[in-house]
């Protein structure tokens, strides 16, 4: 238990807690992840925590339901306190899905199909070192619709609208 967190009774911590020192309650979490969040207006929910925002002290939980796992975004402004809980016998662990990292080969020829598709579509596109500059839209490695920088959401919409009309086969030329 690090000492910068003192727990109001075992296993429980304030929000007040949380919000002053993230990193030991987590550190706790790590050990003790079957957890009970309180929340105002007299609500709670149990189970895994999946993951915390370090701005917001939003908590991400995988509640149990039957043989799958409900995700549940409690914003961290609602939680009154978290209280580590003894996890069931009958409770698995939720599986974390692993993301398979992709080769290199494969993010270039995904930058390279859709620099012809933007072309194909007409959009003034360029190359700056690894990513794709469409306008005052840049397109980031590894080159999906969640890597698209603008300031602009209009124009990163419709931009995200080209990308999600580019056929599976289309082949670059």
């Amino acid at each position: 238990m690090s000492e910068a967190i003192e727990e109001v009774e075992e296993n429980k911590f304030t929000v007040t807690q949380i919000q002053n020192n993230l990193v030991a309650v987590l550190e706790n979490i790590n050990n003790h992840n079957y957890v009970k969040v309180n929340l105002i207006k007299n609500c709670s929910y149990v189970g895994f925590i999946h993951s915390v925002d370090p701005v917001t002290n939003s908590i991400i939980l995988s509640v149990p339901q039957g043989d799958a796992y409900k995700t549940v975004l409690i914003p961290g402004h609602a939680v009154v306190d978290i209280s580590f809980q003894e996890r069931p016998a009958n409770i698995v662990l939720p599986p974390k899905k692993e993301i398979a990292p992709e080769s290199k080969q494969d993010i270039l020829k995904r930058k390279a199909r859709l620099i012809s598709w933007f072309k194909t579509n007409l959009l003034p596109v360029t190359e700056l070192d690894n990513k794709i500059v469409i306008g005052n839209v840049t397109l980031l490695e590894p080159y999906r619709i969640s890597d698209l920088c603008t300031d602009n959401p209009i124009v990163a919409m419709r931009i995200k609208n080209v990308i999600e009309k580019m056929p599976e086969d289309f082949e670059s030329k």
